[in-house]
């Protein structure tokens, strides 16, 4: 019997749409731009594609799964038919795809904004209006008088969910360096979404927003390489279509209109696949990226941001469970447990807390904001801004929070 192909790594979650359920699928590596909408019956086949699989194989599991009804082998290879023609499947097809892809990424000096025009207003002036907006909106952290300047902080938590859900707490936090000029150097921490194997993913790639061009520090990005080899520019594709740096590129220019600054982009991986429940620094990898990103700020005046979000709980995110308000309090409670250590500055303490268990409510802040503190030091403090909630129309909970160390 012939093995049929591997289902790729995606992201899957329920949708309904006109009545029907469907479940969608999406590349989180983002060489498919596209989402695929799949049957329950359809994504059961695709689900059960593990590369060892038969047709013999997947027409029993089938017959187990609907009481009974049997698949054909033709229904069984329109599936995989369709989704090795959208790009799902790890065939031949796709690593050409895929390599054909990283070569035009490799060619590209800036990294056009892959958000502008969906996630937020394309319009420079649309966009500056549209931000302003969360400033004076209910819950907003108000207009600046100039009375009372206080110093920018060193270092940033902010959410990375959409503007329109999360636009009050990232006003909250960006609202904290708008009274002084950027400082001369802006590292940013994003998360990648798809785990590459490689803890830290780094470009010298300029953005791209509506505001203009944000200059990357190419010294310093090749200085951070050099100290830690190839490895680190590895998957630097991941920055592609990535939104959780381009997000807090946005808010700096449009708080800091007309000021050149540089940043260095890193996203930062799923630790736990590298050093499970040890502490991050343990892996030889992590901690090299760490020290070499400390030694780029060592002297010179610079803000730290991790772009993060909290939990993600409900069905979107393969919880079965019903969303009431007794689960949006869990998640509250137990995401005051992460943030109790996190503005402590107890980077090991933070770690902690958010794997011990598993970390089932899939907090993908723990990476960024964990490297955060350990940039900052063991004396930096943190007091949170805000701490919200949003519904996601997938069907679930996401949290976020934006935080402030001075």
């Amino acid at each position: 019997m012939i093995n049929l192909p591997a289902l790729r790594r995606v992201d899957a979650y329920p949708v309904e749409i006109e009545g029907e359920e469907y479940i969608a699928v999406r590349d989180p590596e983002g060489v498919v731009e596209e989402s695929l909408l799949l049957s329950p019956a359809a994504f059961l086949i695709a689900s059960m594609l593990d590369g060892a699989a038969t047709v013999a194989d997947m027409r029993s599991a089938y017959a187990r799964v609907f009481d009974g009804r049997m698949v054909g082998e033709e229904e069984i290879q329109k599936v995989i038919g369709e989704l090795d023609l959208r790009g799902f499947l790890e065939t031949p097809s796709f690593r050409l795809r895929r390599a054909d892809a990283r070569r035009r990424w490799s060619e590209l000096p800036v990294r056009p904004s892959s958000h502008a025009g969906g996630a937020y207003p394309e319009d420079p002036e649309e966009l500056r209006g549209y931000l302003n907006g969360f400033f004076t909106a209910d819950g907003g952290p108000g207009l600046l008088t100039g009375a009372t300047p206080r110093k920018a902080p060193r270092g940033l938590v902010v959410p990375h969910i959409d503007f329109q859900r999360g636009g009050l707490a990232y006003a909250h936090a960006h609202r904290t360096h708008r009274e002084e000029p950027l400082p001369e150097l802006v590292v940013v921490l994003g998360v990648v979404h798809s785990a590459p194997p490689v803890p830290f993913a780094i470009t010298d790639k300029a953005f791209q927003t509506p505001f203009g061009v944000v200059s990357t520090d190419r010294d310093a990005v090749a200085a951070i390489a050099g100290a830690c080899g190839d490895w680190i520019r590895e998957e630097d594709f991941s920055h592609r279509m990535e939104h959780s740096i381009e997000f807090q590129l946005v808010w700096l220019q449009a708080m800091h209109p007309g000021q050149e600054f540089r940043i260095v982009p890193i996203l930062c991986s799923a630790f736990e696949q590298f050093c499970a429940l040890h502490s991050p620094m343990s892996d030889a990898r992590i901690a090299q990226g760490i020290e070499a990103v400390a030694g780029t700020l060592r002297g010179r005046r610079s803000l730290v941001i991790a772009s993060v979000d909290f939990s993600h709980v409900g069905p979107k995110f393969g919880d079965d469970i019903r969303l009431d308000e007794t689960v949006a309090e869990s998640v509250e409670a137990d995401d005051r447990e992460l943030l109790a250590p996190l503005c402590a500055g107890d980077a090991e303490g933070f770690w902690t807390a958010g794997t011990e268990d598993g970390n089932p409510r899939h907090v993908d802040a723990l990476s960024a904001a964990y490297t955060l503190l350990q940039l900052l030091g063991p004396d930096a403090r943190g007091s949170e801004l805000a701490y919200g909630q949003a519904p996601d129309p997938a069907g679930g909970i996401v949290s976020f929070a934006s935080v402030a160390f001075p």
